[in-house]
C-alpha cells in the first residue's frame, strides 16, 4: 500500500476506498520558531510524523494512508515576526471542512486530523461540531504530543516552562529531522514564568484562558529551554510519538465505520 495519497491514481483511490482506510490529514502551521528554527517547524513536523507512522501501521497491516499537508494555519500571534503567514479563522475551517467533505465523498470516511500547532485546537474543536452537526460527518482530531504526554513529562529535562514553543521538544524534533537547519548558535532560553493559572507549558495548560500576542511574551520568539535539546533525544520522542500514534491507528481502524455521523 502507499504511504502518500497523492501518489495513488483515481482508480487506486476507488479501490482504496473499499479497504476502508484509516486517512491522516496532517494540518501545521508556518510561523517564527525563534531565531534558530525555521518557519516551517510546524508543517514540517507533523507531516513527517504522520508519514513515518502510516509507515509504521503498513507494517502492521493496517490500511492507512496520508494526505498532502494543510501548511498553514491560524498564527495571528506570530504575526509581529516577518515570515508568519496566518490563515483566519473561517478560512480555516472552511477549507477544512470542504478537504474532509471531498474525502468523504470518495469514501475515505475514517479521518484523523494530525495538528501540529498549539493555535490549531479551537478551531479544529469548532470543526468537529460543524461537521457532526452540520454535515452529519464524524471524524477524529488530536495533536501529535497528545499521544505522548506521559511519555513527554518522562523524557524532558526542563522544569516547568521548558516546554511551549520553539522549546526542548520541537528543537530536539528539528534536530533529529533535519539538523542542518537549526541555528544552534542562536539558541536562547526563556521559560515561560506568568502565572499558573494562565498556562505555562505544553503539560500544564491554564485554567484561564488569555490571549496574547508572542511579541508581548518574548523578543525573539522562543517560549521554553532549547538549550537542553539533542538530536539523540529527538530521535528517542520522534520513535515514542510515531509508535503511539501507530497504536491509535490501529485501534481506529477497528471502530464502527461511521454511517451518516452515526454509528453502524
Amino acid at each position: 500500500m502507499k504511504i502518500n495519497l497523492g501518489n495513488y491514481t483515481w482508480e487506486e483511490v476507488k479501490d482504496l476506498s473499499d479497504k476502508d482506510p484509516v486517512v491522516l490529514l496532517p494540518l501545521g502551521a508556518f510561523e517564527q520558531h525563534g531565531k534558530h528554527l525555521p518557519l516551517k517547524v510546524d508543517e514540517f513536523m507533523v507531516n513527517n510524523i504522520a508519514i513515518e507512522s502510516v509507515k509504521k501501521s503498513h507494517k502492521k497491516n493496517i490500511n492507512s494512508v496520508v494526505t498532502p499537508v494543510i501548511w498553514s494555519g491560524y498564527s495571528p500571534h506570530h504575526l509581529d515576526f516577518p515570515g508568519t503567514i496566518s490563515i483566519k479563522d473561517e478560512t480555516l475551517i472552511s477549507l477544512i471542512m470542504d478537504i474532509v467533505e471531498s474525502l468523504f465523498k470518495n469514501k475515505l470516511e475514517r479521518i484523523l486530523i494530525l495538528n501540529g500547532h498549539g493555535g490549531n485546537i479551537g478551531i479544529l474543536k469548532n470543526v468537529l461540531q460543524k461537521l457532526k452537526y452540520d454535515k452529519n460527518i464524524y471524524i477524529a482530531t488530536a495533536s501529535y504530543w497528545d499521544f505522548a504526554m506521559k511519555e513527554i513529562d518522562n523524557w524532558r529535562q526542563s522544569d516547568l516552562g521548558g516546554i511551549n514553543h520553539a522549546c526542548e521538544m520541537e528543537t530536539s524534533l528539528m534536530l533529529h529531522m533535519q539538523e542542518d537547519i537549526v541555528n544552534k548558535e542562536n539558541i536562547i532560553d526563556n521559560p515561560l514564568t506568568r502565572s499558573t493559572y494562565t498556562g505555562v507549558d505544553l503539560l500544564a495548560g491554564g485554567t484561564v484562558g488569555v490571549s496574547a500576542s508572542f511579541k508581548e511574551l518574548s523578543d525573539h520568539g522562543v517560549i521554553g529551554s532549547p538549550s537542553l535539546a539533542t538530536k539523540e533525544k529527538g530521535a528517542d520522542l520522534f520513535e515514542i510519538i510515531t509508535n503511539k500514534i501507530c497504536d491509535f491507528i490501529e485501534d481506529f481502524s477497528k471502530w464502527k465505520k461511521p454511517l451518516n455521523g452515526k454509528n453502524e
